[in-house]
């Protein structure tokens, strides 16, 4: 088992929403999509989409899977985010 240094978490808390923003951006341009219709799809405001591209907030799992399932992305690729 690995331990987790508590560099190695901090540093993983402020990388990983900067990917997840950079990904929700990047599909949701793929498909052609504006936040105010990818927010519709998945049930929020456009402001909070905003938030996670910006990394200010970190979508919980079941917001993740949302907005993969929204824009049509298996979510194992959805996180293929090179940790």
């Amino acid at each position: 088992m690995i331990e987790l240094s508590e560099n190695k978490l901090k540093e993983l808390k402020q990388s990983i929403p900067k990917k997840i923003g950079s990904r929700v951006r990047f599909f949701r341009k793929q498909k052609g999509l504006t936040q105010t219709q990818l927010a519709e799809l998945v049930g929020k405001d456009r402001q909070y989409l905003y938030k996670i591209k910006k990394a200010v907030v970190t979508p919980n799992v079941v917001t993740v899977s949302a907005l993969a399932i929204a824009l049509e992305v298996p979510l194992k690729e959805f996180f293929d985010i090179g940790l």
